[in-house]
Formats: C-alpha cells, sequence, structure tokens
C-alpha cells in the first residue's frame, strides 16, 4: 500500500512542475502577477520576481468646468490639467462623450506626465436650428460642436441639443484606470425666446446659529420676448442626485458671496463684514449692484483662504479687459480664460492643492472686472432635510417684469455643520437652478481661542491654529513657548477682530485690532489676517495685553505682564484685553 502511494506522488510531481515552469514562462517580466495590497503597499504593484513600482495614477484637474452661457455664433472654452503621480509616462484615450458622435477621428489619445499637460474643450453652436413645426419654444433643437484638444491632436464630437443647462461627462481610460471628469454649460435661446435670468444664482447665508430661520431674496427676469412660465420642482432640494457627483458623494466646496449689503452711497463699495479679514482691496474700486468692481488699471484684489483649491465667479468682464492672477505670490498661466467680452463665468484657478492657508490675487491690467464672489474646495458639507428651504412663490408667469421670489432657510432642525443645497427652477426654456449655502452653528455660549507664541531671534508670532501654520513654522525656525493668552470668537459682544502683519524686512510682526493699524506707519507690513477678537474695553474676567517696542530695531513683543524683562523694549500701550 505504501509504495502504491509513493508511486502516485511520483507521478504528480512532474506534472505540477510543469505546469509552474509553463505559468511562470507565459507570464515573463512583461506581465507581472499583482498580489493584494497591504497597507503598507497602498500605491504600488508587486511582480513575481519580487520588484516593486509606482502604480501609474492620472489625475484631472479641475474635476469640473462651467463654461457658462453659449449662445448661436458663439465658441467658449474650457481647460483641464493631466498628471501621472508616478514616475514616467502614461498613456490616455478618450471617445466622444455618451450620446455625441465624432466628426471625423473617432479617438483623442496622448501620454501624461509629471509635468500637467493641458487638454482644452472648445464648444461652439452653429446658428442652424432644427424646428419642427409646432410650439417653437419646445421643439428647437441646436447643433452644438465639441472640441477636445491636447498635443497638437483633435477630437470633433457632435449632437442636438435642446435649449437649457446641461452637464456633459468625459470619460478617459488609462493604465491607472478610468477617469470621469465633467462640462457644464448652458445654451441659450434665440432672443425673442423666453431666458430665465435669476439674480444672485447664488446664496450664501453666512454663519448662523441653531434654531434660527433666516430669508433671502431672488429675482428672476425674462431675458427673451415671449412669456416665460416657470416653476420649482416639488421636492428638488432634497433629491440627492441634484447634488451629487457620480459617485454619489456631496461637492466639498465653500461658497463665499463678495456681495456687500452696506452701500454708503452709490457707487462705494464697502468689504462685507464676515470678508474683512480674508479680503483687501487696493487701489480704486467702485461698486455695482453691490459687487466689487475695479477701476483704473491699477486696482488688485487679494482673497486669503483655507483649502486645497478654489474657483472665482465673475460677473462681467470687457473686451479691452485684461488682468493676471497669482496664487501665493506666483503667477498663474490662464490662457484665454480672461480674454473677450462675456458675462458671468467662473474662473477655476487652482485645485488638488496642499490643504491649508492660501491666497489668490487679480491685479487688473488696463479695462475694469466684477467679481461675484468665490467656492473654496476640500471643506466637508452636509445636505438638509426635506423642507428646510422653502421658496415663496413657488411658480408663475413672467413677460418683462421682474419676479422677486423670498427664499427661506430652517436651521431649526439641522445639526451643526455647512450645508449645500440647490433650487431647481423647471421653464419652458429648460431647467435652471440657484446654489443655496449656509454654515449652521451650535449656541453654545462665547468661544474662548487659545493664542500660541513662537519666537525667533526677537520676532514673536501669535497664532491661533498652529497646525494649519505648521509648515511655515518649521520652515523658518520658531520655537515654541507655549499658551500666551486667549482671545474670543467673532461673535462675542464688546470685542473687535485682532489683525496680524508682519515685515519681512525689519522680521517683525505686528498686532493690533485697528484695520489701519491704530495710526502706526504701515509702509513695508504684510497683512496676514485675523487670529480671533479681542476686547477693546475690560471685560469681565479679561487682561490688559500691554505692546513693547524697540525702536533700535523697529521690532515689537506682546506681554499680559506689565514687568518687561526684554532688554531694549519701551512701552507702547495697550493692545486690547484679553483672558
Amino acid at each position: 500500500m505504501i509504495k502504491k502511494i509513493l508511486y502516485l506522488i511520483l507521478m504528480i510531481l512532474p506534472v505540477s512542475f510543469i505546469l509552474l515552469v509553463n505559468a511562470e514562462s507565459l507570464l515573463g517580466t512583461d506581465y507581472p502577477t499583482n498580489i493584494p495590497l497591504s497597507p503598507g503597499n497602498v500605491g504600488r504593484s508587486v511582480n513575481t520576481h519580487g520588484e516593486s513600482a509606482l502604480r501609474p495614477v492620472l489625475t484631472v484637474i479641475p474635476r469640473e468646468i462651467d463654461l457658462g452661457t453659449l449662445k448661436p455664433e458663439e465658441t467658449v472654452h474650457g481647460e483641464f490639467r493631466l498628471k501621472n503621480l508616478a514616475p514616467g509616462y502614461l498613456s490616455w484615450s478618450l471617445l466622444c462623450p455618451e450620446g455625441w458622435e465624432p466628426a471625423s477621428t473617432k479617438e483623442l489619445h496622448g501620454a501624461a506626465s509629471g509635468e500637467a499637460e493641458s487638454l482644452r474643450v472648445h464648444l461652439s453652436v452653429a446658428e442652424s436650428i432644427d424646428n419642427i413645426a409646432g410650439d417653437k419654444t419646445k421643439n428647437i433643437v441646436y447643433r452644438p460642436v465639441m472640441k477636445l484638444s491636447a498635443g497638437g491632436k483633435e477630437l470633433s464630437c457632435r449632437r442636438l441639443l435642446k435649449p437649457g443647462q446641461h452637464r456633459t461627462a468625459i470619460r478617459m481610460s488609462s493604465a491607472g484606470g478610468q477617469r470621469n471628469f465633467f462640462v457644464n454649460y448652458r445654451i441659450s435661446t434665440l432672443q425673442g425666446l423666453p431666458a430665465v435670468h435669476l439674480s444672485p444664482q447664488r446664496l450664501d447665508f453666512g454663519v448662523q446659529m441653531l434654531g434660527k430661520v433666516i430669508s433671502k431674496r431672488i429675482e428672476l427676469t425674462n431675458k427673451g420676448r415671449d412669456m416665460l412660465k416657470w416653476s420649482i420642482i416639488p421636492g428638488a432640494m432634497s433629491k440627492k442626485e441634484t447634488l451629487s457627483e457620480l459617485s454619489g458623494d456631496l461637492p466639498r466646496e465653500k461658497y463665499f458671496s463678495f456681495h456687500s449689503e452696506e452701500v454708503p452711497e452709490p457707487g462705494k463699495y464697502v468689504i462685507p463684514e464676515n470678508l474683512k479679514d480674508s479680503m483687501e482691496l487696493i487701489g480704486k474700486w467702485t461698486e455695482k449692484n453691490g459687487y466689487p468692481m475695479s477701476k483704473g488699471p491699477t486696482a488688485s484684489i487679494k482673497f486669503r483662504f483655507h483649502g486645497n483649491g478654489i474657483s472665482l465667479f465673475l460677473q462681467s468682464h470687457f473686451k479691452e479687459g485684461h488682468c493676471s492672477v497669482y496664487l501665493d505670490e506666483e503667477l498663474l498661466s490662464l490662457p484665454d480664460v480672461l480674454s473677450g467680452e462675456w458675462e458671468k463665468k467662473e474662473l477655476m484657478v487652482a485645485d488638488g492643492l496642499a490643504d491649508g492657508p492660501h491666497v489668490v490675487t487679480i491685479v487688473m491690467r488696463e479695462g475694469s472686472l466684477e467679481l461675484e464672489g468665490a467656492k473654496v474646495f476640500g471643506k466637508e458639507v452636509m445636505r438638509g432635510p426635506r423642507g428646510w428651504i422653502a421658496v415663496f412663490p413657488n411658480s408663475g408667469t413672467t413677460m418683462t417684469e421682474t419676479e422677486y421670489l423670498n427664499v427661506k432657510v430652517d436651521t431649526t432642525n439641522l445639526a451643526p455643520g455647512y450645508y449645500v443645497d440647490q433650487i431647481i427652477f423647471k421653464t419652458n426654456a429648460g431647467e435652471e437652478k440657484a446654489e443655496v449655502f449656509v454654515d449652521v452653528v451650535q449656541d453654545s455660549g462665547h468661544q474662548i481661542l487659545d493664542v500660541y507664541l513662537y519666537s525667533r531671534d526677537y520676532d514673536y508670532l501669535l497664532t491661533t491654529h498652529p497646525q494649519a501654520e505648521s509648515q511655515r513654522l518649521i520652515q523658518n525656525g520658531y520655537l515654541k513657548e507655549g499658551i500666551a493668552f486667549r482671545l474670543f470668537s467673532q461673535d462675542t459682544p464688546g470685542t473687535k477682530s485682532f489683525y496680524r502683519w508682519y515685515h519681512p524686512g525689519k522680521r517683525d510682526h505686528f498686532y493690533s485690532h485697528d484695520r489701519s493699524g491704530g495710526g502706526k506707519r504701515m509702509d513695508g507690513y504684510v497683512f496676514e489676517g485675523s487670529l480671533g477678537n479681542i476686547a477693546t474695553s475690560r471685560l469681565t474676567n479679561t487682561r490688559e495685553l500691554y505692546r513693547w517696542f524697540n525702536p533700535s530695531t523697529g521690532r515689537h513683543y506682546y506681554s499680559t505682564s506689565l514687568i518687561n524683562t526684554k532688554k531694549g523694549y519701551r512701552y507702547d500701550g495697550i493692545a486690547g484685553y484679553v483672558r
């Protein structure tokens, strides 16, 4: 019996050996067999020879662009940036979007490397229209042409579309997998046909306490000569698909409106109170319908934000206008985006940045520019329950008059968080949408903020967000000295924003609750925003924050103690009252 078992084993072994050898020879070095990735191997592929290489990853930035409104005989442009996060080149290809037919070439292909490559989108609508007899507002059809170009190659696609808002998905294939990205645009009807226009199209309700009911107004107008019939789709504001990507995730974005409710006199723009710490205007700026508009070639605007990307909403731009855009003091190349004459455009400035503080600057060279607001990416958002947004009236007909719609937001049944939703308008000229944004916080008393002191060669940096500024603190060799004092939250009565400036020549930080510096000459100082709020008079359980000044070095020092141990520093007054 034992002899028979040994005989069977000897017969099976050669066959197994041959199978293993054949499998190895079939796979070879050109066909690596991937093994399941452990947490330490994520992002890498491992083959049978023990070699490890970075798995190719193709990124498309931004994920979605808005080309704005398109009229017959017009062409609009947009641009995506392609990049391979692994070393070497990664081949990619794409076909016409679903429902679109290729005009000549059926496929566009290229190779992405570590250097970002442009994929341009050109969308145009010919004047020729198919109009079947009957109701012209329902049967009118356009023939748009979408051209996708990269590396000197072009793919032309076409289809029939009705007027209205459209969102087209483009699917790109590569060895790193498939990537979906999107193009938003609106096809406008002829001048005689009805066309809905909403102002504003994005409602920023700002920061609101739980249990509050607040309202804002939308103006609805008809841009055509025929009658506009409109209504709000019931329940649209609570449908997940109205806001979600195909992946099912809500967009991670926060909207800041530049609209100012305070207009002391016609033509004079005042920065909204909630943006005074993040917005800075230089040169001549005027006001148009509550929004800032540059006046003169030396005007510029700075907007500080915390996130991983930003887009700007531009209200209007003139044909002769020219401006430059900087991100974190570096000039950006944005070809064809800021040229020509147009109304309402979303300018994608950057996406995929390191999550943290950044600044975007627009400098006008000539002409003028009107700004609506900005979207900052990277913010966790939520969607409210059914009925948390109400609109009145919710339907109507409009010829030349303006309809004033009241939008009411009820935060009673909401949890603290940042909420984003949409109001969908169904009209006989297509669909339109208005977006709603609100930051809901819990009223748990006035928050106290810890202020940390960091020093470097008699330069004293105070911050309430050391984690957000960690890279700067480490790179410049600042040493942590602990909590210096405590400030108040923004909504605390009897307090004002406590601002920070930095002079790179003197290597000196200066602080004041006066935005202009409190009478101090601010030449050479760079504004760095607000740390929190400081009391301007003595409140319960507060103490003085003293300022000291060294006339030989031009540097400042702040302390809650009236006993100064810093050599060469003189008493320079009380900066405010802190905890």
